[in-house]
């Protein structure tokens, strides 16, 4: 009687694992790596990174999140976008990690 409750026990856990965990994977989805041609007529001011929803991001967004950082931003350039897919049990959540340069034109 002991081993058969030592066996359920045993199945439930491994159930409750296997119904709790999930994916996450990474998609590249675009790469706008260019600086303006000129280096002398601007400054790096740093990077600047946000995660949103995917129905919440844009370049605004990311620009936003620079100038709170970095008052004095005029631009966000280099701007890479990478898409975050999580699957747990039957739902599928998407975000996406956008970065990028802030500079500020003199």
């Amino acid at each position: 009687m002991r081993k058969v409750k030592k066996t359920c026990i045993v199945l439930f856990v491994s159930a409750l694992v296997a119904v709790v965990s999930g994916c996450t994977s990474m998609g590249f989805v675009s790469d706008a790596g260019a600086f303006p041609a000129d280096a002398s007529t601007y400054e790096v001011l740093g990077r600047v990174s946000i995660e949103t929803s995917a129905k919440k991001s844009g370049y605004g967004k990311l620009y936003q999140e620079a100038k709170d950082l970095y008052p004095e931003t005029d631009d966000v350039v280099n701007v890479k976008v990478d898409k975050k897919r999580t699957v747990f049990l039957f739902f599928s959540f998407e975000s996406y990690e956008m970065s990028g340069i802030a500079i500020s034109y003199k």
